[in-house]
């Protein structure tokens, strides 16, 4: 049972959220040009590739453990975390920054310094990685099939082992502080909302805290995945990021359906 617990966890698990945040970025790109009017071009347009964009990420987790040994799981480890760091979060923090205030209210200073915060991130997570990560270990098989990870847990080398603390210490700024505080910013504007567009969209506030909800989710599962790690030292515990993922997807798929008022009966994804 331990094995198909480990095979449903880093197959099945990753796949489904990937297959869910896919499907989102279609739909968004779908209902577009339907909500221009209240949200903003930038606003689904940046919804759709930022989806399709993190469902690859979720996606590229088999090809992480199946491609065989060392250096492939941490070259894919490398690709993902960077472009995550990189450009994902900050791409979120930007889209939900542009919801929230409109585009044209974004100094550029902003979205330049927070791209230039991830970049510098990201770099500095493969060149960590880079250092601590030597080799790789098999985590589950798949038939005949070895399943190889990167070896984080049973790294002897006390200089990696601090390496990767470091390491842990930059994924909670990005992608989960700055996760955490896009969620705040749209749950701020949900409390918040205008009351003249209220009376016309009487359904944003509700749409706006079920998004900051599904913001809210991928870096509280980051989070608390990695207190397990550092605190009570629970090996393998990356499962919990896709279930966060997974669970951040249904949610978005609840806030994208609802129509803009109460009283709309057939809502455009009809």
């Amino acid at each position: 049972m331990h094995e198909v617990w480990l095979i449903f966890s880093n197959i099945a698990l990753p796949l489904c959220a990937g297959l869910t945040f896919l499907s989102l970025a279609r739909y968004a790109a779908h209902i577009a040009p339907m909500r221009f009017l209240v949200t903003g071009e930038i606003t689904y347009k940046g919804a759709a590739w930022g989806f399709a964009f993190f469902g690859v990420y979720l996606i590229c987790r088999p090809l992480q453990v199946l491609l065989g040994p060392h250096p492939m799981p941490s070259i894919v480890t490398c690709v993902r975390e960077f472009c995550m760091m990189a450009f994902f979060a900050p791409a979120v923090f930007l889209a939900m920054m542009s919801l929230c205030f409109g585009a044209s209210h974004i100094p550029r200073r902003l979205i330049a310094g927070i791209f230039l915060l991830g970049l510098s991130l990201g770099l500095a997570y493969v060149v960590l990685e880079t250092k601590a990560i030597h080799g790789s270990e098999i985590i589950f098989w798949i038939g005949n099939y070895p399943a190889y990870d990167g070896l984080w847990f049973n790294n002897p080398d006390p200089r990696s082992q601090g390496l990767i603390l470091i390491i842990y210490v930059l994924q909670l700024i990005d992608p989960v502080f700055i996760l955490l505080l896009a969620g705040v910013i749209v749950f701020r504007h949900a409390r918040h909302y205008p009351p003249g567009k209220r009376e016309i969209y009487n359904n944003m506030p509700r749409k706006l805290y079920l998004l900051s909800a599904a913001v809210f989710a991928f870096p509280f599962s980051m989070f608390f995945a990695g207190a397990l790690v550092l605190f009570f030292h629970v090996r393998f515990s990356w499962w919990l990021y896709y279930l966060g993922a997974l669970l951040s997807g249904l949610i978005e798929s609840f806030s994208l359906r609802l129509p803009l008022r109460k009283d709309v009966q057939v809502s455009e994804h009809a």
